[in-house]
């Protein structure tokens, strides 16, 4: 055999041996037979019974000041209408009221001592009036001006004597109004702390009076819960009027859901939504959805991470299990086709506006540009650009992409 044959046989050779690795190396990359078949999108979400009705109960609003939550019925105990079921603790209201007695006595103590010191002083007064009319009187009756009876300087002290007199009867007058005016104002003054102090007494005596809350239906009681998720609790100061809790129709129940704001394109109201309580896995609920929040916010301050509320009204309530708070996960249905052409997430590729996907060929495989419709947690709907009973690779492909 000659050199250049054997080069030929040998290259020939090579090129079978390639040929074959290529093959194998295409045979190793999955693939899957598109095919027509119903495609249903949906959205998995968690969240909590709540009630669609409740009554609810507050502190009592008629209190002045903050309260100190003393007792309160357990949560989800059954209660009865007009049952207590949370009291307040009145030891400041107590002592306000006893604070506000000492003042009044002390004050009524004060309005007794005014009123007999000013009937002492207007009767002193009374007194030296009279006697100085008595004494001016006298003067006048005595008194002589003829200068061959008495000197000039007698007549004189006759005449200063009767301006004093007139002079002392002024004043007193003017200091027998001036106490008068000045003790009433005085006693007024007394009256109206008296007033105060009676009505500070009545406040705490109806805030003592105050300090039950009652139920205002039959049902369960169910704590509340703060801006901060927390629920009431013993010991709590809080204001007047503050939720305490509620009781809520156990035959009106619907289920919040969350969202992740990167899954809730899609969902409108009216969807359907199946639901299965944690603790009742086995009891599948539906509803329907009745509300849509329109922005995404934080269901904790510690994290970033937003979710839309969701409300659905549920088909059916079954009070002898269901309650409000109990935990559940559901799945909201935003679209449901009954014959479309999907792939795996996986076959997908994408790059900025354009998606694509490696179809096979008898040589290898060939990149395709396709358009896609909606997209689930794990399968992609393909508009156009494939046909069914065409084969894609579920992974790109490591053979020979024509």
């Amino acid at each position: 055999m000659s050199i250049k044959l054997f080069r030929v046989c040998l290259c020939a050779a090579l090129l079978c041996v390639i040929a074959g690795c290529e093959k194998a190396s295409q045979s190793t990359t999955l693939t899957m037979t598109v095919k027509e078949a119903p495609f249903e999108f949906s959205v998995p979400a968690k969240g909590e019974l709540i009630s669609a009705a409740e009554s609810p109960v507050n502190a009592p609003s008629g209190n002045r000041g903050r309260l100190t939550l003393a007792w309160m019925a357990e949560e989800n105990s059954a209660v009865k209408k007009g049952e207590v079921i949370a009291r307040f603790d009145g030891t400041e209201h107590e002592l306000e009221k006893q604070r506000a007695e000492l003042e009044l006595t002390q004050n009524e103590l004060s309005q007794t001592i005014t009123s007999r010191e000013l009937t002492q002083n207007q009767f002193s007064i009374h007194q030296q009036a009279g006697e100085v009319k008595q004494e001016k009187e006298m003067v006048e009756k005595f008194s002589v001006d003829d200068l061959t009876v008495y000197s000039k300087n007698e007549i004189i002290d006759q005449l200063l004597s009767k301006d004093y007199l007139a002079a002392q009867q002024m004043y007193l007058a003017w200091r027998e109004i001036s106490q008068q005016t000045q003790g009433e104002a005085q006693l007024q003054l007394l009256t109206l702390e008296g007033k105060t102090y009676r009505d500070a007494i009545s406040l705490n005596a109806e805030a003592l009076n105050n300090l039950e809350v009652v139920a205002p239906a039959d049902g369960i009681f169910v704590h509340a819960k703060n801006w901060r998720g927390e629920k009431v609790r013993e010991g709590q100061t809080l204001w007047p009027g503050s939720k305490l809790g509620y009781i809520p129709s156990l035959t009106q129940l619907q289920a919040k859901l969350y969202v992740l704001e990167t899954e809730a394109a899609g969902i409108e109201m009216g969807q359907r939504a199946s639901i299965r309580l944690d603790a009742y896995v086995d009891r599948k609920l539906g509803g329907e959805i009745v509300a849509l929040a329109n922005i995404a916010a934080p269901r904790d301050t510690r994290s970033p991470t937003k979710y839309f509320e969701v409300t659905v009204q549920l088909d059916n309530s079954d009070p002898s299990y269901m309650r409000p708070g109990q935990k559940l996960e559901g799945k909201i249905l935003v679209a449901n086709k009954g014959a479309a052409l999907a792939v795996p997430n996986q076959a997908v590729f994408k790059d900025n506006n354009t998606s694509w996907v490696y179809v096979a060929t008898g040589d290898g495989f060939r990149k395709r540009d396709v358009q896609t419709g909606l997209r689930s947690l794990t399968q992609t709907e393909i508009v156009s650009g494939l046909s069914a009973g065409e084969k894609v690779a579920l992974l790109e492909p490591t053979g020979e992409i024509e």
